[in-house]
């Protein structure tokens, strides 16, 4: 599976730990997009974010298969001596025409190609507090382009600058979207994947 991506992450304003972080992994089975967000800000945000990051990658390649719900529960229970995270996953599956959600807390995602998705996560915080996990799909095909930010990039991205910017490179949607919306007041981190034709790369 070939795979652009578009990613941009920073630290809020003053501070150098990161507490937010992205994956975007290849799987035996196609491509895993995760944004994860960890609770409040500095060194035990970015802990936090550093050891889910560690679970996820642990649990994807050791395994065939997996639900997201099962990786969700696998994070949860890593993070318990931690403040916590929030996050949202995507997969997509090699020849499926479906997309593969679940989130737990705000991060945002949207799936735009002929329609217009906007998967919603449950509340809670993975690690604390995490509510029942859903894993939910969605209508897909290649070319549909997969949006997620942290909550450091502000919400109400305007539907016509997505239509505008819609056909342009992962990295400039990625870029004009951050310079446009972000907040130095928080962690703040856009991911944007879209699947095309051939080997998979994330350059």
């Amino acid at each position: 599976m070939n795979v652009r991506v578009g990613a941009l992450t920073r630290a809020k304003k003053g501070f150098t730990a990161n507490g937010d972080a992205y994956l975007v992994e290849e799987i035996s089975h196609g491509i895993l997009i995760c944004v994860i967000d960890g609770i409040g800000h500095g060194e035990h945000a970015e802990r936090a974010a550093t050891i889910c990051v560690k679970t996820i990658r642990e649990y994807i390649h050791s395994r065939e298969d997996f639900t997201l719900t099962g990786l969700f529960y696998a994070c949860d229970t890593a993070l318990r001596d931690t403040d916590g995270v929030v996050m949202a996953a995507v997969m997509i599956k090699n020849g499926d025409d479906r997309v593969y959600f679940a989130g737990v807390g705000n991060i945002t995602t949207r799936i735009i190609g002929r329609e217009k998705i906007y998967p919603i996560s449950t509340g809670g915080i993975i690690g604390y507090n995490m509510s029942r996990v859903r894993e939910e799909r969605y209508p897909y095909k290649s070319g549909d382009l997969i949006l997620m930010h942290s909550d450091g990039i502000r919400s109400g991205i305007k539907e016509e600058i997505l239509t505008q910017l819609y056909n342009q490179d992962e990295e400039r949607i990625a870029e004009e979207i951050f310079r446009e919306y972000s907040r130095e007041t928080d962690d703040a981190t856009i991911v944007v994947v879209r699947e095309r034709v051939g080997n998979w790369s994330d350059s």
